[in-house]
């Protein structure tokens, strides 16, 4: 039951995230498609080195290091 439950939270995360992350980069002027990418990659980085309890109370510091990470594999300069 707690896997389904952690799992459940996960995939969640990884919608809400997703969706914020990509408004905000597309209203700092990224495109659609990088916003896409570099938001997808760093909500997939964070459910691996996060746990369940610790994504509901992500900061913008926690996700920052992994976020600047995504953006250099995508080619954008950090």
């Amino acid at each position: 039951m707690q896997k389904g439950f952690e799992d459940g939270l996960k995939t969640s995360f990884v919608e809400s995230f997703g969706e914020s992350c990509r408004t905000a980069a597309e209203g700092s002027g990224a495109s659609a498609d990088l916003a896409v990418k570099v938001c997808k990659c760093t909500a997939d980085e964070l459910i691996k080195k996060y746990s369940a309890s610790e994504l509901i109370g992500l900061s913008p510091e926690m996700a920052a290091p992994v976020m600047k990470v995504c953006a250099a594999k995508s080619g954008l300069p950090v």
